[in-house]
């Protein structure tokens, strides 16, 4: 219980002092069960937070930046195989673009449109969280090299374009990196977006499909 007691005193700090630094980590409001070592995961900017407590706690928390564990080269945690990316959108039926530029901090979170247009003769539904997210990849490659870290809730919004009709879907971008060539944010630059639709009343039995890379500026 000592390094729960010390532990739970640093999270409450930086949960007062730093709001948006920690994206998920033990709540210090209970006691029972705490036992080493501790996960703890940061937003993509705080390195520098990480560093700290990596110093204090050692080996007895995990430490996660955005995406990626710290220190750098630590071994990450085991992930499920990645299923192969859907197609792209079949532009004949739905086109997508952006409600103006997407500009953010590297490190940080936009929450952005998506203008999706119903070419196809019946309604589309998509449903989504409430939002969909974009994956940041490399716009030459396509690889993806980024997104959002952290958690959301999982209602079920289904956004619904008529036949004919453009409508706003609200995008989420994060720029956590998930490639470690690249550091725990992904650097200023030129980069692309890409979005998964479900298109689709039903979320698990629908098809999905990927639109095209969209422009993203990162700034430092």
């Amino acid at each position: 219980m000592a390094v729960w007691d010390e532990l739970k005193v640093v999270l409450v700090r930086l949960r007062e002092e730093q709001p948006d630094v920690l994206l998920e980590f033990p709540g210090p409001e209970v006691d029972e069960g705490r036992v080493p070592p501790f996960r703890i995961g940061l937003a993509p900017w705080a390195a520098a937070t990480a560093g700290e407590l990596h110093r204090q706690f050692g080996d007895d928390i995990e430490v996660t930046v955005g995406a990626l564990p710290y220190p750098p080269g630590a071994q990450r945690r085991p992930r499920p195989a990645a299923a192969p990316p859907p197609g792209l959108l079949d532009s004949r039926e739905i086109t997508v673009e952006l409600d103006g530029p997407a500009v953010v901090r590297s490190g940080h979170t936009l929450q952005h449109n998506l203008l999706v247009r119903n070419l196809s003769g019946r309604e589309l539904q998509i449903p989504t969280n409430g939002q969909v997210t974009a994956a940041v990849v490399d716009p030459q490659s396509g690889e993806v090299v980024g997104g959002f870290a952290g958690l959301q809730t999982a209602p079920l919004v289904i956004f619904r374009v008529a036949a004919g009709a453009t409508e706003p879907i609200p995008l989420l971008i994060g720029t956590a990196s998930c490639t470690p060539r690249l550091g725990y944010e992904v650097p200023a630059g030129e980069w692309g977006i890409q979005a998964t639709l479900t298109l689709g009343p039903h979320p698990r039995d629908s098809p999905r499909r990927r639109t095209p890379i969209l422009p993203l500026t990162i700034t430092d």
